[in-house]
């Protein structure tokens, strides 16, 4: 004769507690809805505005025979540039959607921290957008730690950090810094990559920095929400692209293991900080 089955769960619980994480899982099952439900209000108003510039101007083009070439390269221009907005918060979306489903392993690799940063910031520095910006590098050589990452992840990350620096820091900003150290906890801690839990007892801690406009303090705790409409959150007036670079930041580093945070004090200038599980020989 079978036994029953009989959830341990069930068994060492109280009613109480059972109830309570019912409710809490709840809970965070409206918070979920209600997040999706602002972002897809947020994208349907981020694409009504391209779409309704390139159909004015596919009226415009439609409306005469005999439209002056000058003109007609600045109608096609127009289309050009709202087409490609389009493409950026399309492939965008598309980007997060991917990162953050857990069902796709991330293909992780072992990589020597230092080589990688140094790597990546040669390879930034030669692109146009920082060319008025006094590029820095503040990575010790003697640095000698090791991460588990997707590469072509953790350079989109960089990537969505410094160009946000060098497009929101304002005119007075001077520099943009790359930085990397070592931190090392009281106590080992466990890191969840893909399901699987790994002790780390080490920290490898990646800084972008400027010393531009800064972000305002009500802004800054919503930055990495999907849901907020960042426009306005660095530089207002500023076209803020399809607005999802910080949130895509945040979903690669989570899917790292890692965390990612930023400080900031209007008018002085802005930090991002990385934190990524490591195995570190520094003493």
């Amino acid at each position: 004769m079978s036994k029953a089955f009989k959830s341990p769960n069930l068994e060492t619980k109280s009613v109480e507690e059972l109830t309570s994480e019912l409710l809490e899982a709840h809970s965070k099952l409206q918070t979920l809805q209600k997040e999706r439900e602002m972002m897809l209000a947020n994208i349907s108003h981020d694409l009504r505005a391209p779409i309704t510039a390139i159909r004015s101007a596919v009226d415009l083009a439609l409306s005469s025979d005999n439209i002056p070439a000058a003109e007609t390269k600045k109608i096609l221009s127009l289309i050009d540039r709202r087409t490609a907005s389009l493409e950026d918060l399309i492939n965008d979306m598309y980007y997060l959607f991917s990162v953050e489903d857990a069902s796709h392993s991330l293909n992780l690799t072992p990589v020597d921290a230092c080589t990688f940063l140094e790597e990546y910031y040669y390879d930034a520095i030669i692109d146009s957008r920082y060319d008025r910006f006094d590029m820095q590098l503040d990575v010790p050589c003697d640095l000698s730690c090791t991460i588990n990452i997707e590469p072509q992840k953790i350079v989109r990350v960089l990537d969505n950090l410094m160009t946000n620096a060098a497009k929101y820091a304002g005119e007075k900003a001077t520099y943009i810094r790359l930085s990397a150290s070592i931190y090392k906890p009281d106590t080992p801690a466990n890191y969840k990559f893909d399901n699987t839990s790994f002790p780390f007892d080490t920290k490898l801690i990646i800084s972008v920095s400027d010393n531009g406009n800064g972000i305002a303090p009500e802004a800054l705790p919503h930055i990495f929400t999907r849901t907020y409409t960042v426009s306005n959150a660095r530089t207002p007036g500023e076209s803020s692209g399809s607005g999802l670079g910080l949130s895509i930041a945040r979903a690669i580093i989570e899917r790292h293991g890692g965390t990612i945070s930023a400080e900031s004090t209007l008018g002085e200038g802005t930090t991002f900080t990385v934190s990524l599980p490591c195995f570190c020989s520094q003493s």
